[in-house]
């Protein structure tokens, strides 16, 4: 019996402290699609995917040596006025480069990259028109 109320107690024990979650998980409000060279505006912000910098990424049907990469420049304005350039890694970032996605930080609104589509089939089917960055929207 008493080793029942042990087994018991822990079960219990576990299950109390195991849901007390310190830190709630931030969730996008909104994912948007930002096509290649346009704007969106969104909460009052106009961001703009403004430049394809570099796209190393190793297309599906290759083998290659270095996991590559794509770099990306992203502008954010309000009311015309330009607050934030920034350039996005996602992939393969050398030593000296930091791989931060949030580009944008205010008290009313996070701006973070999440990713870039779509992954090269082959070499040949790099287009910049056809690029789309998808963009998580957090709200405060």
């Amino acid at each position: 019996m008493k080793k029942l109320l042990l087994v018991f107690t822990l079960l219990i024990t576990t299950l109390v402290f195991g849901q007390q979650n310190e830190e709630p998980i931030q969730v996008p409000k909104i994912a948007t699609k930002l096509p290649f060279g346009e704007t969106v505006q969104t909460n009052g912000y106009a961001i703009t995917f403004s430049e394809i910098l570099e796209d190393s990424r190793c297309p599906t049907e290759v083998t290659c040596v270095w996991e590559g990469r794509i770099k990306v420049k992203v502008v954010v304005k309000k009311e015309g006025n330009k607050l934030a350039e920034e350039i996005l890694i996602f992939g393969k970032t050398n030593p000296k480069e930091k791989k931060n996605h949030t580009f944008f930080t205010s008290s009313e609104i996070k701006l973070e990259g999440i990713k870039v589509t779509p992954y090269p089939k082959t070499e040949a089917q790099k287009k910049e028109d056809a690029y789309v960055l998808l963009v998580g929207v957090f709200t405060n």
